[in-house]
């Protein structure tokens, strides 16, 4: 194994373990029995910084530490890896990397799958609410624009190091099964499948993953898929 691949499994591997012990001390916390420690998180939680504090943090986590990987990792991250196209210039020539032919075709791919996922979305909400109708669903989570580059950012950096390990194909669903596997160690994410109000949306972000794989299969373009996600979750809101 190459020092460029040891690193970025190094790198992956602290991504992964980080996510697993905040999500379960989150956990932990938010369950506390009542006493002095509920007390005083529930005192730090009200304080008007910590939304802040809290949103830097998941900007860090989520964004910082790939870039740390590709700016200061030794071959840790690969560009292309992550799904970094070059942004299309009109004047390029055709064939040209980027080039804005590229882009169409892209683009295209991007709008039949896109369309596919959101009708197979649309169909399992109908089919939820005809076999619960007595549970209203949770709302689903505000369309963001961060919230797309955060989780698009998050599961490309998942396919880097599988994808130097397995190659193109094997290596992105390997990124999308460490994924899963992140999410089942949460115990959040597990509450939430067994909750039948909450299934939906912890469903359609399962979905979006798989997309953001097949898209990545189709397209290596992660500017296409922070799009298609951000429009996509918008569409299922509505």
């Amino acid at each position: 194994m190459t020092s460029g691949l040891q690193e970025g499994w190094w790198w992956l591997g602290g991504a992964l373990g980080l996510a697993v012990l905040g999500a379960n001390l989150a956990w932990a916390a938010r369950h506390l029995p009542d006493g002095a420690a509920r007390d005083a998180l529930s005192r730090l939680t009200a304080h008007p910084l910590t939304p802040y504090l809290w949103q830097t943090v998941r900007l860090l986590y989520y964004v910082g530490l790939p870039f740390a990987a590709l700016v200061w990792g030794q071959d840790a991250v690969i560009g292309r890896w992550l799904g970094l196209q070059p942004f299309a210039l009109f004047g390029a020539p055709p064939d040209a990397v980027g080039g804005w032919l590229d882009w169409v075709q892209d683009a295209g791919q991007a709008a039949a799958l896109g369309g596919a996922v959101w009708l197979l979305a649309e169909t399992g909400q109908w089919a939820y609410r005809r076999a619960v109708p007595s549970v209203p669903p949770s709302p689903l989570p505000s369309p963001s624009l961060r919230e797309a580059v955060y989780h698009e950012a998050h599961w490309a950096f998942y396919r880097n190091a599988p994808i130097m390990t397995l190659g193109v194909y094997w290596g992105a669903w390997a990124g999308l099964l460490l994924t899963a596997a992140e999410a089942w160690l949460n115990p959040e994410w597990r509450a939430g499948l067994a909750d039948v109000a909450r299934a939906p949306a912890q469903l359609l972000r399962a979905g979006m993953a798989v997309l953001s794989t097949l898209l990545f299969l189709t397209t290596q373009n992660i500017w296409l898929a922070v799009l298609l996600h951000w429009a996509i979750t918008a569409r299922c809101r509505d």
